[in-house]
């Protein structure tokens, strides 16, 4: 049976961004690996600008929760286990975008943000 080409592998991992979320609550997602390592840039596009004190984000191993001026956007178990020492979070476009950097644990393919 044929074996995958790493570079294969690879071009799957930095396979462009996906939409996520429901309920009004949009984010979108990408996964890059370079030299084995994996980050995911989570993006939230925000209705009202808002300051970083209106900002709680919580990194866990295996779970994610984002709550942005009181409204939770994102709460859940991890696809996949996130290095939380290689994780953070900024304010962009005057506020009005919020972006997680999340550093995996492992250089996998990740199929999804959240577990199923």
């Amino acid at each position: 049976f044929p074996t995958r080409r790493s570079s294969d592998l690879q071009a799957e991992k930095n396979s462009g961004e996906a939409d996520g979320g429901a309920d009004g609550k949009a984010y979108k997602w990408e996964q890059t690996s370079k030299y084995g390592e994996s980050e995911i840039i989570v993006r939230f596009p925000l209705k009202t600008p808002v300051t970083k004190k209106d900002v709680k984000v919580t990194f866990k191993a295996k779970a994610l929760l984002v709550v942005v001026a009181g409204e939770e956007l994102l709460s859940g178990a991890t696809f996949g286990t996130v290095s939380v020492d290689d994780s953070t979070w900024c304010l962009v476009e005057k506020g009005s975008e919020l972006q997680l950097l999340l550093g995996l644990a492992l250089d996998e393919k990740w199929t999804s943000l959240l577990a199923a």
